[in-house]
């Protein structure tokens, strides 16, 4: 089947047959210094993954919420810290909220990549945070702290307690408030959206909760990425609908072995390509084939 779920026109019928050539992206303005040093294209600022930010026709309109969905294993981590690591390199202020991987897991990880990240800022906001803590935490806004990447210790930590519950919407939206005040984060990532919701969320509360914190981030004025864990099928989650625009990632095994694609499902306020694009993860993160790789064939 084709490596898309679009729910718009242009996202149901790329690689048909006698469909069009994708139109040329509009050639990126001239670079220069954004409010944190980052460049920025016609007021956008970019992804870090040029590829991408051809399909974004320039870059991520900034203080929003973004989604970057996808199934297991499809990159959604290695790109939004691909998108961290372009503020780090601009001057800005960038934040990453660990809620489903320990920070000393994350720094494993990005270690295949030849990235150096040692200035974006972890919030461990993992499920069994009390445990680690040398001193009683009443309530997680109070006393968690980030730590940069480079200071993050190797050891393994224990598996998460997935029966407590001290991480909440409520908290960690708190923690963040408090944070925001002493510190002004330009990037922030919150990876992901699906264990927040899976720990403490209740289904009728879903949406609700899902928008305020939305509102939230966009208030904060920081540029938000959320991780969100799509099944390979089903309908799409609440944060997909509240989202000022959705990254998603596709992963399509065939004989050959596992093919990954990219698209732009939604994007508020802004032109967008419209077609799906194969990427890989490499040495250097994801590298996305748009533009000077050519359209991907839906049936690939």
């Amino acid at each position: 089947g084709p490596p898309c779920a679009g729910g718009h026109p242009g996202a149901s019928g790329e690689g048909a047959p006698g469909a069009a050539a994708p139109a040329a992206a509009p050639a990126a303005a001239p670079r220069r210094p954004g409010p944190g040093g980052a460049p920025v294209t016609d007021g956008k600022i970019r992804t870090g993954i040029a590829g991408l930010d051809r399909m974004l026709h320039g870059g991520l309109v900034p203080h929003r919420p973004y989604i970057v969905s996808g199934p297991p294993g499809s990159g959604k981590t290695v790109l939004a810290m691909q998108f961290l690591l372009e503020g780090v390199q601009g001057g800005e202020r960038c934040l990453f909220v660990a809620l489903e991987e320990p920070p000393n897991e994350i720094k494993q990880n990005m270690r295949a990549f030849k990235w150096v990240a040692d200035d974006v800022e972890i919030l461990d906001a993992n499920s069994d945070i009390r445990r680690f803590e040398p001193t009683p935490v009443i309530e997680i806004s109070t006393e968690v702290e980030p730590a940069r990447m480079r200071d993050i210790e190797d050891r393994i930590r224990k598996t998460p307690d997935f029966e407590s519950h001290e991480v909440t919407v409520h908290s960690l939206q708190q923690l963040l408030k408090n944070l925001f005040i002493k510190r002004r984060y330009e990037r922030v990532v919150i990876d992901s959206m699906t264990a927040l919701r899976y720990f403490c969320m209740r289904e009728f509360e879903e949406t609700l909760t899902t928008q305020s914190f939305m509102r939230f981030l966009a208030e904060s004025k920081v540029t938000s990425l959320l991780t969100v864990e799509l099944p390979e099928e089903g309908e799409a989650p609440p944060e997909a609908f509240l989202a000022r625009g959705e990254i998603r990632l596709h992963k399509l095994r065939d004989e050959t072995g596992i093919k990954r694609f990219i698209s732009v499902e939604k994007y508020k306020g802004s032109s967008h390509d419209e077609f799906v694009y194969p990427f890989h993860i490499t040495g250097t993160g994801v590298v996305v084939q748009s533009g000077d790789g050519g359209k991907a064939p839906a049936a690939a």
